[in-house]
């Protein structure tokens, strides 16, 4: 059987193409807040709207990665062979 050898699953181009735009788009968005022409509570609610958006694609992102993560290693785990369970001198009788 030939061992499992992980390979990466991005570059390091695209972890930085991918903060970048991160930045960029945060920035743009907070920008546009700012210079807004509304009242300040206005500003405060699209602000706080722009954070929850931003912190619950970081959680969905997670969990996404958490069921891929638990995929491939449910497919790792039918490659293995069976153990046994039981390595003592005598084997257990089956229950009748």
């Amino acid at each position: 059987m030939n061992p499992f050898i992980p390979r990466p699953r991005a570059t390091s181009q695209f972890y930085l193409q991918s903060i970048i735009a991160f930045a960029a788009s945060s920035i743009g968005a907070g920008a546009g807040i700012v210079y807004l022409p509304v009242d300040l509570w206005m500003r405060a609610f699209l602000g706080m709207s722009v954070l929850f958006v931003i912190t619950s694609t970081f959680t969905l992102a997670k969990c996404v990665r958490d069921r891929q993560e638990d995929a491939l290693a449910e497919e790792m785990a039918q490659q293995y062979p069976p153990m046994p369970v039981w390595n003592g001198p005598e084997q257990p009788q089956p229950r009748p």
